[in-house]
């Protein structure tokens, strides 16, 4: 007891030193304390402490807003120096929370929202705090584009680094893909910029960056990303089938497997090159009889984008989609600019239901007096997600078997989606022109699944309108089998599929898995570029 005791003061000393100089220091920064005496401050505390993942809560020491590298920096070496571990902030949808943690220091960057578009290269200098909803719009506004993502929340540099997919991934790949250069904070505070040559040459930091995982080599303040030029004619769309419900029997007219070969078959050919980019997402519903791969129904939606005209479109639905019929082609949003710039923009749901609006810190200030996000963005919600990618050759006969096996199982309770406890999967379409077009260039990022079909995604969601009520409904009971799930649909044995994407984050999965045939070069960049040997630039999942 001594020892704890002696312990715990010691840790205190040391955390009361590091807050201490770090007010010295940064007089003109936001800081919140996790200790503190006023009400108001420890409302904004706990505001500013959340995360997206509402399952978990973190609470961090101190929350420290930087507004340059700089800032970065002088927290950075402040909190190593009294041995006080650091995580770094931007969008905060890590879904395992490692963009926060307890008793640490939290270096948040989401002020650091700079952009600034070189008029002859076309790149893109990005400051790292930039979530999607306004950087998005202000690449619009140039005729430009990234490869961004589908979440409106999401920031820019967590997605970089995880690798990047999205709406744009067919036709232009991760987003990783277009990273020309990064300015980061070592291991040892120094500020660093790397950068590929006029020639193409790539550095090996550079290299590690582009899909080998955030943090693990630096903390980055500005992306330096190659834009596009943003096509005239887009569409976003969907495509219904056999209704969303954890019911077997609901206007389901085709078998899922019908289903999900033709979207296979869809993002496989080489004559698609207006779609570019694709999820189908495939509820999961409860345990049947006499389960029979090839009948049994799903509730399932296709999300698109289509680049060109709305009859083009019609054209390539009939014609891949001819044997599952859809009734009509939900067209959610048409223009390329007017997806960007309007109020409601592309951000949308592309791959869950929404919940119950819950409000989200608009600044470090505080929750924006309730004001709830706009129903087109996704919802902080507790959830817990796990993945794995198809393998070239497709799932065929016994992969379809088993993956329609593992969404359709006993954790899944009917009463769910009343509930609004949601479980599925989404398949996020890898394949296409870009990665087909650009095999001489596979070497030049650390992403190591170019070759894969699409990603396989389980996610559980929940978030009930009143939670008092979960003990009378048995929700508590209907959440554990939903996490259950996820545990089961991790190690279900599933034909032709392999490794994971981190930026669908499974603590449960090893390091090694989302890193693939990169891991061993990435272990190798981490020793020798992030001037980083006590390993403070650390998270569960990052290169050690």
């Amino acid at each position: 007891m001594d020892t704890y005791q002696g312990y715990v003061k010691e840790y205190f000393r040391k955390a009361t030193m590091c807050v201490s100089e770090l007010r010295e220091n940064l007089p003109n920064v936001t800081i919140h304390l996790a200790q503190s005496t006023d009400q108001q401050a420890q409302q904004n505390y706990f505001a500013a402490s959340q995360i997206f993942n509402t399952r978990l809560q973190q609470n961090p020491l101190v929350i420290v807003y930087c507004e340059c590298a700089e800032h970065v920096s002088e927290v950075y070496t402040t909190a190593i120096k009294y041995q006080i571990p650091v995580r770094v902030r931007a969008g905060g949808h890590d879904h395992e929370g490692e963009s926060s943690g307890t008793n640490v220091v939290l270096i948040d960057v989401s002020k650091m929202t700079s952009i600034e578009i070189d008029s002859v290269t076309g790149i893109a200098k990005i400051g790292a705090g930039n979530r999607f909803n306004r950087l998005t719009k202000a690449l619009a506004e140039k005729d430009v584009m990234i490869a961004h993502g589908t979440c409106a929340t999401v920031c820019i540099t967590g997605f970089t680094l995880g690798g990047g997919w999205g709406p744009w991934t067919r036709k232009m790949g991760m987003n990783c893909e277009h990273l020309k250069g990064a300015t980061l904070m070592l291991g040892n505070g120094e500020i660093v910029h790397t950068d590929e040559d006029e020639n193409g040459n790539v550095p090996d930091l550079l290299w590690a960056l582009r899909g080998g995982g955030g943090m693990s080599y630096g903390l980055v303040t500005e992306l330096r990303i190659q834009t596009f030029a943003l096509p005239e004619e887009l569409i976003k769309f969907e495509l219904q089938w056999n209704g969303y419900s954890t019911e077997t029997n609901i206007n389901a007219n085709f078998a899922t497997l019908n289903i999900l070969q033709a979207w296979e078959e869809t993002i496989k050919a080489t004559d698609t090159p207006q779609l570019i980019g694709t999820n189908l997402k495939i509820n999961a519903i409860p345990a049947v009889d006499n389960f029979d791969y090839t009948k049994i129904h799903h509730g399932c939606c296709m999300y698109g984008y289509w680049e060109g005209t709305q009859e083009e479109l019609e054209i390539f639905v009939k014609k891949c989609f001819k044997s599952v019929p859809t009734p009509a082609i939900i067209i959610e949003k048409s223009g390329a600019k007017e997806q960007y710039t309007t109020e409601n923009d592309l951000m949308g749901n592309w791959g869950r239901d929404q919940f119950v609006p819950m409000p989200m810190p608009e600044s470090e200030e505080g929750w924006g007096q309730g004001v709830p996000i706009p129903p087109d963005f996704d919802d902080p919600a507790p959830h817990k997600i796990t993945s794995r990618l198809v393998n070239a050759e497709g799932l065929k006969a016994h992969g379809y078997e088993q993956l329609l096996l593992s969404l359709t199982s006993p954790l899944v309770q009917v009463k769910n989606c009343d509930w609004n406890l949601f479980t599925y999967v989404t398949l996020g379409a890898i394949v296409g022109d870009y990665y087909r077009n650009n095999l001489d260039k596979a070497e030049n990022s650390a992403f190591p699944y170019k070759d894969k079909l699409y990603t396989i995604q389980y996610q559980a969601w929940w978030n009930a309108p009143d939670p008092n009520m979960w003990p009378e409904n048995g929700m508590h009971d209907n959440i554990n089998s939903a996490m259950d799930w996820i545990d089961t649909a991790r190690n279900f044995v599933i034909p032709n599929t392999s490794g994971a994407f981190i930026s669908f984050k499974d603590i449960a999965v090893p390091t090694s898995t989302y890193f693939g045939k990169s891991y061993e070069r990435l272990k190798k960049i981490k020793a020798e570029c992030s001037k980083d040997p006590f390993n403070y630039l650390r998270t569960r999942k990052t290169i050690i």
